[in-house]
């Protein structure tokens, strides 16, 4: 019974002390970040767009604070999209629609990001000797290669 107090008093304590590394990240915060992404990935330079879409993000963001469920937080996302559909061009638009379709990163990753897969193309040949190795699946070849 004692050993089981001091290992919950061991979790509490490590669990609190680990939740003040990753501080919250506030509205006003999270709006930035949005705003920024969407200004570099569809190269906006109207300041009033940006004031208007960060305005927006904002008013999202308090939201979801407040938002208890997924579905909540489904209906704000339908809600703010609706919304960028009145601040962005037609074009811009569909770019935005176009990358969260095809969910493009919104930023480059790194070769050692958890997401991204090397490609069998990018793999360098095998040295002579080496054991042989399956083919690729089809489909994953480069223009060209037999």
């Amino acid at each position: 019974m004692k050993n089981l107090f001091y290992i919950l008093l061991f979790i509490g304590v490590t669990t609190t002390l680990w939740a003040q590394n990753y501080p919250h990240r506030t509205a006003e915060d999270i709006a930035s970040k949005q705003t920024e992404m969407l200004v570099r990935e569809l190269n906006i330079h109207d300041s009033v767009v940006r004031d208007t879409l960060y305005r927006m993000h904002l008013k999202f963001a308090h939201k979801r604070e407040i938002s208890n469920t997924r579905a909540e937080a489904l209906q704000y996302m339908q809600e703010a999209n609706e919304e960028l559909k009145n601040i962005l061009t037609p074009e811009q638009y569909q770019q935005f629609m176009d990358q969260q379709v095809n969910h493009e990163p919104h930023h480059p990753k790194s070769p050692y990001n958890r997401f991204t897969k090397p490609l069998i193309d990018s793999l360098p040949p095998p040295p002579p000797g080496a054991p042989n190795m399956p083919p690729p699946p089809p489909g994953n070849q480069p223009p060209g290669h037999p």
